[in-house]
């Protein structure tokens, strides 16, 4: 189910109130195996399968998952679900805003066709602090969204913060015609994975964030600028090489990697008096 949002480029701004009046359901069938290929899915997993609308993802998940949580905002569309799935003790329809309910304690993947009006709001929930047992999902987004989720260039810190525990990845474009009825833009299909090694500690993620922050305030600034103010000039050179920073490579071009070199030389090297505040 999708809500389109009339201004997809504001893909930062979440709405505050559910209206889910305008519903997008996938119905093309190789988009449909496209997606939960993607996923990966082993016999034991849990999935999320969020904005569930008629069970389009939800029965062909079910024949590869152990369970299948279906979260469904339309009471209409939970009920439909929930007679279809009698008889299917793999599947459990949830009504209820994604928003608003509690996520799976034990590890959990998500396949899901998600509200893009509510895009960020999701991958908050599922990447952030109450999304820690979120393993790895496909997801379908607006096509603009997820290329700005899965670019080179990294702007928001947010994101950034996010890349630090999770790798993002187009694998296809889907086409507005794949829905009943089509939204205004094309999808695609992005995958989510959980990194097996954080680049950055999790208990250091607000102070990543608020370092972020600080650098992202002129992306296109070089990198001996933007972190004159963290590390002292004796400090910056060797900093730099060892992440493998060019002096004047901007800010928005830095690897996932290389921020999280940068950051970690920060607690190691930097006087603390020095670190952005959070």
């Amino acid at each position: 189910m999708h809500q389109h949002d009339k201004n997809h480029r504001t893909i930062r701004k979440c709405l505050s109130g559910p209206n889910f009046s305008a519903q997008h359901l996938l119905h093309n069938p190789q988009t449909i195996k496209r997606l939960i290929e993607t996923a990966s899915l082993r016999p034991t997993d849990t999935v999320l399968d969020i904005g569930a609308g008629k069970g389009a993802l939800t029965f062909p998940i079910a024949e590869q998952a152990a369970r299948v949580l279906a979260v469904e905002a339309d009471p209409a569309f939970a009920e439909t679900l929930r007679a279809k799935a009698q008889g299917h003790p793999r599947i459990a329809v949830i009504q209820g805003d994604i928003r608003e309910i509690r996520l799976p304690a034990k590890p959990f993947c998500v396949v899901a066709n998600i509200p893009f009006s509510i895009t960020t709001t999701i991958l908050d929930r599922l990447l952030g602090a109450e999304g820690q047992s979120f393993r790895q999902g496909a997801l379908i987004l607006e096509k603009g969204a997820a290329r700005r989720f899965t670019g080179s260039a990294a702007r928001d810190p947010r994101l950034l913060t996010w890349r630090m525990h999770f790798t993002f990845e187009l694998r296809t474009v889907v086409p507005r015609t794949h829905f009943a009825p089509p939204p205004r833009v094309d999808a695609a299909i992005v995958r989510i994975a959980r990194r097996d090694c954080p680049l950055v500690p999790h208990r250091e993620g607000k102070r990543f964030a608020a370092f972020a922050r600080y650098v992202l305030r002129e992306p296109r600034a070089p990198a001996a600028d933007a972190l004159k103010g963290i590390f002292t000039p004796a400090q910056l050179r060797p900093t730099l090489k060892h992440a493998k920073v060019e002096r004047d490579q901007p800010v928005a071009s830095w690897s996932p990697e290389q921020w999280a070199a940068l950051f970690l030389a920060m607690l190691r090297h930097a006087a603390s008096y020095r670190w952005p505040r959070r």
